[in-house]
C-alpha cells in the first residue's frame, strides 16, 4: 500500500501526540543504557507514575514496547522505527529553527509541537534545505543577513 505523504499522521498509524512523545523519550533513554524505567519516563514527560504506567501498558498492548511490571522497558522493532522517525523529525525542525535564529530553548519546545504535524514531503524539503544551508556559503550569508535584519 502506498504511503499518503499529504497526511502527516500516516507515518505513525494515527498515534496520539502523547504516545509519540512517550516513544521519543523512551528512545532517548534506551539509546544510552539499553532500557528505560517508568520513573525515568515519567520524569522526562512531566507525568505521574500512574499515568506513565498506563501509557506504557497501552503501548505494550499495541506492540510498541516490551514491558513487564517493575521491569525494564525497551522498544520493539516497530516502536523503535516510529520513535526514530519522530526523533529525526524533531531534530530537523529544531535545527531549522536554530538556523533561522530562534533561541535554542524555544526551538526545542516548538519543534516538539511541530514534529507531530509535518508531512513527509515537507520534512524531506527541510532536510535538503538544512544540508544546503550548512554547506553553501552564499546561503549562510543570506541567512545571516536575514537574522541580522530581525534585530
Amino acid at each position: 500500500m502506498a504511503k499518503n505523504t499529504s497526511n502527516p499522521k500516516t507515518r505513525t498509524g494515527e498515534l496520539t501526540e502523547t504516545t509519540e512523545n512517550y516513544l521519543k523519550r523512551i528512545l532517548w533513554l534506551t539509546s544510552s543504557k539499553g532500557y528505560a524505567r517508568i520513573s525515568e519516563i515519567a520524569e522526562l514527560m512531566g507525568r505521574s507514575l500512574s499515568s506513565t504506567t498506563e501509557a506504557v501498558q497501552r503501548m505494550a498492548s499495541m506492540g510498541l514496547v516490551n514491558y513487564a511490571k517493575y521491569g525494564k522497558i525497551t522498544l520493539t522493532d516497530q516502536g523503535k522505527k516510529i520513535a526514530e522517525e519522530i526523533n529525526t523529525t524533531y531534530l530537523v525542525l529544531s535545527d531549522l529553527l536554530v538556523l533561522l535564529g530562534v533561541p535554542s530553548d524555544i526551538a526545542i519546545e516548538d519543534a516538539c509541537s511541530m514534529e507531530h504535524q509535518i508531512s513527509a514531503i515537507t520534512l524531506d524539503r527541510l532536510k535538503k534545505f538544512i544540508e544546503q544551508a550548512k554547506s553553501n556559503p552564499k546561503l549562510q550569508e543570506a541567512l545571516k543577513e536575514f537574522i541580522d535584519g530581525l534585530k
